[in-house]
């Protein structure tokens, strides 16, 4: 038998260093590692139209002859490609299939062919064609449902899959080793691990690979919620003497505006937690939950004042450089007029500024350090820290909270988000947390009017732009892309295809840079250097830049109040909740504000979301909506680096199957402690 936990994938055929060291990368080492790494999509590449009923842009299998002998071309603008025709039966439609820089493709088709082609099929003036699809001989094609995998850099999917089947090919479903108690498989009826790879790899029924996705779902599910669970009983032992009472009249009095009523209420319920008479002096660990624009930073702020005036240090986390520079910016204005220093720690702090940090740290005196996941990685271990306060906490694993707080003296913890999150998922993703919601917007917020139009009324909606620019407001334009792929513009190039295409960030900066002089026009995506990205968006919260063309890294916590306008373009490619987080950027001051989501989709579903969102500006509604709408999909969208490390499990989706998993990691780890006692 193979022990594929300690057999490196290096030992397999067609693996050489380059190629172990790609897997590698990407958490690959082992074997096994290599079957946990499971197929993104599947692909049905089952043949069903014939070309000319088929629909367009949407990916279809069809099984064609080549009718031309394969040639070596070039585009008008030089670039070189591999194209050929084909066509399904005699007198049907000819299809012009091109492949761009693989010119060594040229030596693979040969006139008279049978091929299977699957990708999308373009129609044009000059008749139809296929960019780049993927293709099988028809005398070596195994499986209709094929799986897609995520690939190292440097590596294909076809690469991952082929190493894949080798391994499976060397062994049974019985040589892998069950990873869950025989009790928690029997509760959950849930198939046996090995099964759950081989179906998940290469599925022999649709019946059968949801029957493994749902088993290999719930190992995500369970692992988590050990940890959560574990972490949670640990908390509960952690023990902290009340902190003294603070006056919180100066605190208030630094604020222009008055606390909401439910601002004060969740200050009120920190202020027990920290000062109160708790069960047992239980530390500090609660979720603040409040929709965008609800004020969840400055009660935040209220904990941090307690926790300084007691003379204790706080951390606060934030996702992004972005936002972590923002909550400085806003906390060391509360703050210094409060008599309390700030500091900030990032990926682009420098050394010298560090070095200064780590002296602080080590001293007796109250400080906020507010700052990115550098927090945890910083090896100082700061005299004093009494209070840890995470922001959109889902963008970090429980490991990574967990060992935040093991650098805490006193491990009082604050968790903030605003993301709406049903009840079942929030107790998972927060086990054992108390909740405060902030279930009212701060006076003085305007109402957003979302309006939703076609690309022909662009050009009336920038002069609409260009008049609340010459009202000294400023304006967000949303893109869904930084640039489009050379083989985008190729394709459009090739076909001669005029129509309605991705707008890129990039592409967009350039044309409004001349239609909105003399004001100016930024550009800011992930792409970009830290330093960069904070000099674009300090240039636009100090309203020296206009128009700021962006991704969606302005989706979270960016405040600009003099931002009146967003127009986000094509606004179907955009999850609801997404489109909630980013309206939440605007309508931030005391003039009134739109959002313009612009799409050419003709789909009756997209325009359906979209107007529901025209309508309704609460998130928690949206979030359902969402869900009863899209069903299946990812509650937070693409996961980025330090998230919580579920790839097959959907909060929204599974949130049935992730009750059952806390059950059983409950059960699991009670009957542990009882078999330890006896």
């Amino acid at each position: 038998m193979i022990d594929l936990k300690n057999t490196p994938v290096s030992s397999l055929s067609g693996v050489g260093p380059k190629t172990a060291e790609a897997l590698s990368k990407t958490g690959i080492n082992t074997l096994f590692d290599l079957l946990c790494h499971y197929p993104r999509t599947y692909e049905d590449r089952t043949p069903r139209y014939m070309i000319e009923d088929a629909p367009l842009d949407t990916k279809n299998a069809f099984v064609m002859r080549i009718t031309t002998p394969p040639r070596i071309g070039y585009t008008p603008t030089g670039k070189r490609i591999v194209r050929f025709s084909a066509r399904q039966r005699e007198k049907s439609p000819t299809v012009h299939i091109a492949f761009f820089n693989q010119t060594y493709l040229a030596n693979t088709f040969r006139q008279g062919q049978d091929w299977r082609f699957y990708g999308k099929l373009v129609k044009s003036g000059s008749g139809y064609f296929m960019f780049s699809p993927a293709f099988e001989n028809i005398d070596s094609v195994t499986a209709d449902n094929i799986p897609i995998y995520t690939p190292p850099a440097g590596l294909s999917s076809s690469k991952i899959s082929k190493l894949i089947r080798q391994v499976l090919s060397s062994i049974s479903p019985y040589d892998i080793e069950d990873t869950l108690p025989e009790s928690v498989l029997c509760e959950a009826m849930l198939m046996p691990l090995g099964q759950a790879l081989f179906e998940v790899h290469i599925p022999s029924s649709q019946s059968l690979l949801e029957m493994a996705k749902k088993r290999l779902i719930f190992n995500e599910l369970f692992d988590f919620a050990l940890a959560s669970e574990k972490l949670r009983r640990r908390e509960d032992t952690e023990l902290a003497p009340p902190m003294k009472k603070v006056d919180m009249s100066p605190f208030f009095a630094s604020f222009p505006y008055t606390f909401t009523n439910a601002q004060k209420r969740a200050v009120s319920e920190i202020d027990e937690d920290l000062t109160g008479k708790r069960k047992n002096h239980r530390v500090m660990r609660r979720l603040l939950q409040g929709d965008v624009g609800s004020g969840k930073t400055a009660v935040a702020a209220a904990a941090i004042y307690i926790a300084l005036k007691n003379n204790f240090k706080a951390y606060l986390m934030a996702p992004t450089e972005i936002l972590a520079v923002q909550h400085y910016d806003t906390l060391s204005k509360t703050f210094s007029s409060l008599g309390y220093d700030v500091a900030l720690l990032t990926g682009s702090t420098s050394v010298k500024d560090r070095k200064a940090l780590r002296e602080r740290l080590i001293s007796s005196s109250p400080l906020l350090v507010v700052g990115t996941h550098a927090l945890f990685e910083e090896e100082t271990v700061p005299e004093s820290l009494a209070l840890v306060i995470t922001d959109e906490q889902h963008r970090f694993g429980v490991n990574q909270r967990e060992k935040l707080l093991s650098k805490a003296e006193i491990k009082n913890s604050l968790v903030m988000s605003a993301t709406p999150i049903p009840r079942t998922l929030a107790m998972f993703l927060y086990a054992g947390l108390d909740v405060s919601v902030l279930d009212e917007l701060p006076p003085g917020r305007q109402e957003i009017s979302t309006l939703l139009i076609p690309p022909s009324k662009k050009e009336r909606m920038y002069s609409f732009i260009e008049k609340e620019i010459e009202a000294e407001h400023q304006a967000y334009i949303i893109c869904p892309l930084v640039e489009e792929s050379e083989e985008e513009l190729l394709e459009k190039e090739f076909s001669g295809e005029k129509g309605a295409s991705l707008s890129s960030a990039t592409d967009m900066a350039k044309a409004l840079e001349t239609r909105f002089l003399p004001h100016r026009v930024a550009l800011l995506h992930g792409k970009m250097k830290a330093i960069d990205k904070n000099e674009v968006m300090s240039a636009f919260a100090k309203g020296e830049v206009k128009v700021l063309v962006s991704t969606t890294v302005v989706e979270v916590g960016v405040n600009v109040p003099n931002a009146t306008i967003m127009a986000i373009e094509n606004a179907d490619r955009f999850g609801l909740a997404q489109l909630h987080q980013l309206r939440g950027r605007i309508g931030r001051g005391k003039d009134k504000s739109w959002c313009i989501f612009i799409t050419s989709t003709k789909s009756r579903e997209a325009l359906s979301r979209l107007d529901f969102m025209t309508k309704c500006s609460d998130g928690f509604k949206i979030a359902e909506f969402d869900l009863e709408e899209r069903g299946p999909g990812d509650f937070f969208g693409s996961r980025q680096h330090g998230e919580l490390s579920l790839p097959l499990a959907s909060g929204m989706r599974d949130t049935k199957l992730l009750k059952t998993a806390l059950d059983c990691a409950k059960k699991y780890l009670e009957s542990n402690q009882i078999i330890r006692e006896i």
